[in-house]
Parts: C-alpha cells; sequence; structure tokens
C-alpha cells in the first residue's frame, strides 16, 4: 500500500469513529433546530429574490416604486407606476386595495439608477 491509500485508510477509519459516536447527537440537533433554521434562510431567500425581481421590475417603468407590505405574515413587493400599482413580487391573488389597505405609501422606494457598465481596457495583444 502506498502513503496515499494509508493516509486515505486513517481518514476514513477516523471518519467512521467519529460519526459512530457524535451521529446520534447530530441528528437530534437537527431535528431541533435545523430544519427551523433551513426554512427560515429559504423564505429569506424567496424574500430577497422578489424584491431584486420588484426592483428591477419598477426601474423599468415609468416613475417606478417598490413598497413592501406583508399580508398574513409574509413578505411581498408592490411595483408602482406613479400612483398605481402594477405588479406583486411573489405574485398574490390578494386585489391591490385589500393588501395596501394600512399601508404606509410615503414608504415607497425608488430603484437606485444602476451605473452605466464600463468595459475593461484592453490588454496588448
Amino acid at each position: 500500500m502506498g502513503k496515499k491509500a494509508k493516509t486515505a485508510v486513517v481518514v476514513i477509519g477516523t471518519g467512521v469513529k467519529v460519526a459512530a459516536k457524535y451521529g446520534p447527537q447530530a441528528k437530534i440537533a437537527w431535528d431541533n433546530g435545523g430544519k427551523k433554521a433551513a426554512a427560515s434562510a429559504a423564505k429569506k431567500a424567496r424574500s430577497l429574490t422578489a424584491r431584486r425581481k420588484a426592483m428591477a421590475h419598477a426601474a423599468t417603468v415609468v416613475d417606478g416604486s417598490v413598497l413592501k407590505v406583508a399580508p398574513a405574515g409574509s413578505t411581498a413587493y408592490v411595483v408602482f407606476s406613479g400612483e398605481q400599482p402594477i405588479a406583486t413580487y411573489p405574485p398574490l391573488e390578494t386585489p391591490y386595495p385589500v393588501l395596501l389597505a394600512h399601508a404606509d405609501l410615503g414608504k415607497r422606494v425608488h430603484p437606485e439608477p444602476r451605473p452605466e457598465r464600463r468595459g475593461l481596457p484592453r490588454g496588448r495583444r
């Protein structure tokens, strides 16, 4: 057996011992907190994706703005063109008057214009 094979055997053996020793505790920890943490992280990622899409949509309309609302405990972003709501991200079936009934329209955010992309200077060839 070569040196690499011996090292691999030692590493695998150590891994098996550690898994046998701490595996049950790791499973209990995952069941108690890991699933909740994973669900929370996925919810936050969905919210950020919805915000990014709403800002991109607002940047393409005349006088576009975005308002964050929380219908039924979830986060949604309403896109406005002027004073008129035109879309929600993520898409909701709730009508706009119900969605915006208690919202402060003064808290709308206008997307910042993106700086123009400048190409990198070309190197000598």
